[in-house]
């Protein structure tokens, strides 16, 4: 049956379909569509399905709970009611920001259980005439995705103070989400879901200017060994610390570097004893300037008093010497940055169920796993090595990954690959551990030393003798699962010139999107 109505002459539009959306798009206008984004639009709607379930049943575990306490009859009977509504009605009410043609909100509206409304929201006029164009032929009423015309901050502001916050807050915008956190943070219902994208990969990763990144986001960058896992903590930071001004908390869920852009999901909570804690989540990174060995720094401590009252101070420091211990060099200094888990194993799992039983549901699926499974298998360790580097330091032929992975699980450290880099090594050993596998495989693949300047960081690396006996032996946790099975674990360039593209038009402002 076609969507056609009598008042869209379907001649003057392009057509394009995601999930269950179909949006038009205007053949004379500039606005374009970026079908990369799919995957960003596929991520968001499984993990804002899977975060509804887990919010939904707390909701029913909280009431059974007063159900279970209470007494007289009119309680019992105003609970049940309550109970029965929290278990079937459409309840959840997203506002997705920066809504540009709305195919986003569409696809949410079509795609998203439960679901009792989407704000639409743009700043632009002619964002406006996009989205009720395409909320009319999806079949869909204004009442279930409404068009709002209006500023993103003022929208999200007129929340605070009132209960009519929203369960899911969408920014999605064409650069930094920075201008619109404040209010994000104060808009989101307890417990809810924060979904943020940044697109200046190349602010944040420290590629250029990292003075732009600290004005924006509180921290400097790295960009030498883990620029893309430093850009995920780095917005985190950001998140906290703003929620931190209003006695709120974040806990991410899946933090997710993809592609030109990074995308992360967080709950909201309100919590003065949780903000508290939240000195001791953030850190500083010393980098080395020669090996590209990296430390991080704490800085609050956490201690407990007889009483099992909390105690917080400062932290003790500074976690490395003046200069490398592996090379002489001296450090470069990031953050302060998030330094807590970036992701909840328990959602990582739950969300990787979701797509597995649901992938016709998502053009995306193959990839989607890929990343899941990936993430799903990261241990917690901040940051990681990459092979390039490592075999680089030392001027050396690459070692076989399987085999560094070995030799750091035969030592009795944990290691994984990071979703956020190809080849990359995260691990709990210290960094001296790391060369000292690095000195024995060296050992055993020797480099021409005639080839190494006399003061480089692998003369003075290789003049030292392994501290600890480094076993190769195959290991059996060295090959991961998803490596075994053969999913899209890292994106190959799907176009040529991929990428964010320019920005759509010349009147749009900050809060626009490329689609």
């Amino acid at each position: 049956m076609s969507l056609v109505t009598p008042e869209i002459d379907i001649t003057q539009y392009n057509t394009v379909t995601e999930g269950k959306a179909t949006i038009l798009f205007p053949k004379k206008n500039e606005v374009f569509y970026n079908p990369v984004q799919q995957f960003n639009r596929d991520m968001s709607i499984a993990a804002i399905r899977t975060w509804s379930e887990i919010y939904n049943q707390e909701k029913v575990d909280r009431i059974e709970k007063k159900l279970e306490r209470a007494k007289d009859e009119e309680s019992i009977e105003k609970l049940q009611k309550s109970l029965d509504y929290a278990k079937t009605s459409n309840n959840l009410v997203v506002l997705e920001a920066l809504a540009a043609s709305g195919l986003r909100s569409v696809r949410y509206a079509k795609e998203i259980p439960r679901l009792k409304q989407v704000v639409c929201n743009d700043i632009e006029l002619d964002a406006m005439e996009s989205i009720k164009r395409n909320v009319k032929y999806n079949g869909l009423t204004e009442d279930l995705v409404k068009p709002n015309h209006g500023d993103a901050m003022r929208v999200m502001y007129d929340c605070v103070g009132t209960d009519k916050k929203f369960d899911v807050v969408d920014l999605d915008p064409y650069g930094s989400a920075a201008p619109f956190v404040d209010g994000a943070v104060q808009a989101v219902s307890e417990g809810g879901l924060l979904c943020v994208t940044c697109t200046d990969l190349a602010i944040l990763a420290g590629s250029m200017h990292p003075e732009t990144c600290f004005g924006k986001y509180g921290g400097m960058p790295l960009k030498h060994m883990f620029p893309h896992e430093m850009a995920l903590r780095l917005v985190l930071q950001m998140l906290q610390t703003s929620a931190g001004r209003y006695k709120r908390h974040i806990v991410p869920l899946v933090s997710c570097s993809i592609d030109f852009y990074l995308r992360v999901f967080v709950r909201v909570y309100t919590s003065p004893k949780e903000v508290k804690k939240s000195a001791s989540k953030m850190a500083i990174v010393y980098e080395c300037s020669g090996c590209n060995a990296y430390t991080t720094q704490s800085l609050g401590k956490m201690n407990f008093k007889d009483n099992g009252a909390e105690r917080h101070t400062p932290a003790t420091g500074p976690s490395v010497n003046r200069l490398c211990e592996n090379c002489n060099g001296t450090h470069h200094i990031g953050g302060p940055t998030w330094g807590d888990k970036i992701h909840d194993d328990e959602f990582v799992a739950k969300m990787l169920k979701h797509v597995e039983e649901n992938e016709s549901n998502y053009g995306t699926a193959k990839r989607m796993r890929g990343m899941l499974s990936v993430i799903k298998e990261e241990i917690h360790a901040p940051f990681y090595w990459t092979l390039g580097k490592l075999c680089g330091t030392l001027h050396c032929n690459s070692i076989p990954i399987v085999d560094l992975f070995s030799a750091i699980l035969n030592a009795g450290y944990q290691v994984s690959s990071s979703h956020a880099g190809k080849q990359s090594i995260k691990t709990d050993a210290p960094s001296a551990v790391i060369w000292d596998i690095m000195r024995a495989y060296v050992k055993k693949n020797p480099v021409v030393m005639n080839n190494i300047a006399p003061n480089s960081p692998a003369r003075t690396i290789l003049a030292k003798e392994p501290t600890i006996e480094v076993d190769f032996t195959r290991h059996p946790k060295a090959i991961a699962e998803s490596k075994s099975e053969h999913l899209v674990r890292y994106q190959i360039n799907p176009t040529p010139n991929w990428g964010p593209k320019a920005r759509a038009g010349q009147k749009r402002k900050t809060d626009e999107q490329v689609f």
